[in-house]
């Protein structure tokens, strides 16, 4: 497991300082000297199969290379956190230009000033690792930063995400649904794609034709038709689905929806018989109609076409290695909750009260890395438009975000903060965890 000092060890491989995570450090310096006859490019092929290798096995999510004057900064994104794991000079070791060959990047020189987009895809403990990879140019060369996808490790797995029972269910049975218009709502690497591509794994057969606008393409499933958006060349979103719209599709998932022609254009889709999964930037369910109604699409779509709506955030697991008893702390749940509402706060009071509650935080072990978390779960709140609500939205005041949200509580809304404290309770995260993530603001 990956662990981190006050004071970085460091070695020498070949007559060359580095510096880092132990364990990392060790195993870098042992390549290094092993290598006997291996020119430079040979090395470094060496050298980033075992951080991508290492990577992967512990769970990354992002790796960073960060150049400077003369070394590069290795660090791993995990559970959420960045943190520091290697320092090598970069003349000695050129691992980023053996990862730009890997993506299939045209040769460095010609492209010092020029940000890219790529992808690879390698074999890691006899499961396929997907690899997405973004470059940026800086003063002292090129960033890379690699997002990880690693499809062995059920990451599009519907079971898997932190849903309830009872809200599995009620998203089981949207993705299912004949026609309509279905969002995923949240802020930027809360998740929003992963859930519809679970959905859309959870769908992919021989008898329907799932096609997709992302941007970029993060998982490539089988049977599934991923596209590419380039707004250089024209092909935005809406263009591409009104040609999406031309290809005999049952299901189409659009990455976002972020202006008003591709919100026109999807929600007339789904009024005429198709069925569409899409995200949108915003921070609840409620937020999300908001946003809607912002773009200019008329109440009367949104109110006969949206199925429902899925906000989520994504908090640290507690560790079970080190977990102990805790009290919760009843006044950080205070301070989340931004409204005068007395039943409100009653419902929140209500589920802490509940017996059976296992409140645990970690102490740090070696497993977690001594961070007390290990791993990440979602929170969600689900809301499925009731009449009442669809009323609203048609209404004169369907702008109105705070009172369709009062209609929504009343209407047996679970929020994503009724949904933290209920993981809270269960011994799954802890209530600072959920005040990091969670904003009663709408």
């Amino acid at each position: 497991m990956i662990s981190f000092g006050s004071k970085p060890p460091q070695d020498t491989a070949g007559g060359v300082k580095i510096s880092g995570e132990p364990m990392l450090v060790k195993l870098f310096s042992t390549v290094v000297q092993q290598r006997g006859s291996a020119d430079p490019n040979e090395l470094a092929a060496r050298l980033a199969a075992l951080i991508l290798g290492y990577a992967v096995k512990e769970g990354v999510s992002d790796v960073h290379f960060d150049p400077s004057d003369r070394t590069v900064n290795l660090r791993f994104r995990v559970d959420g956190q960045l943190k520091d794991m290697l320092t090598y000079p970069k003349r000695e070791f050129p691992i980023t230009a053996r990862i730009r060959v890997m993506a299939d990047f045209p040769p460095q020189a010609t492209t010092t000033y020029t940000p890219e987009d790529g992808r690879f895809q390698v074999s890691v403990d006899g499961h396929l690792v997907q690899f997405r990879l973004s470059s940026f140019p800086t003063i002292f060369g090129e960033k890379l930063v690699l997002r990880v996808l690693d499809m062995g490790q059920n990451t599009l797995n519907l079971n898997a995400l932190g849903f309830t029972p009872d809200m599995l269910n009620r998203v089981r049975a949207l993705a299912y649904a004949p026609s309509g218009m279905f969002i995923v709502g949240g802020l930027t690497g809360c998740g929003k794609t992963t859930t519809l591509c679970s959905i859309l794994n959870a769908r992919r057969n021989e008898d329907i034709n799932i096609m997709t606008l992302e941007d970029p393409v993060e998982y490539v499933l089988p049977r599934v038709c991923h596209s590419q958006i380039n707004v250089k060349t024209g092909f935005t979103f809406a263009e591409g689905l009104r040609t999406i719209l031309r290809q005999d599709p049952n299901i189409v998932m659009l990455g976002e929806v972020r202006d008003n022609e591709t919100a026109e254009i999807s929600f007339r889709a789904a009024m005429t018989g198709h069925l569409l999964f899409s995200t949108v930037h915003a921070s609840s369910t409620t937020s999300v109609i908001h946003r809607l109604l912002g773009m200019g699409i008329e109440p009367y779509m949104i109110a006969s076409s949206l199925l429902g709506v899925l906000a989520q955030r994504l908090v640290r697991k507690i560790c079970p290695d080190c977990a102990q008893p805790i009290a919760p702390d009843i006044n950080i749940l205070h301070s989340l909750i931004k409204r005068n509402d007395p039943n409100y706060m009653k419902a929140i009071v209500d589920i802490v009260n509940r017996p059976g509650a296992c409140f645990v935080k970690g102490r740090g072990c070696p497993a977690c890395r001594n961070t007390g978390f290990r791993g990440r779960t979602g929170i969600f709140e689900l809301l499925i438009p009731n009449d009442a609500m669809r009323s609203f939205i048609v209404g004169k005041n369907g702008a109105d975000i705070a009172e369709l949200r009062q209609i929504a509580l009343q209407s047996g809304l679970r929020t994503l903060l009724m949904d933290g404290v209920e993981k809270c309770h269960a011994g799954i995260t802890t209530v600072e965890e959920i005040a990091k993530v969670v904003d009663e603001t709408f």
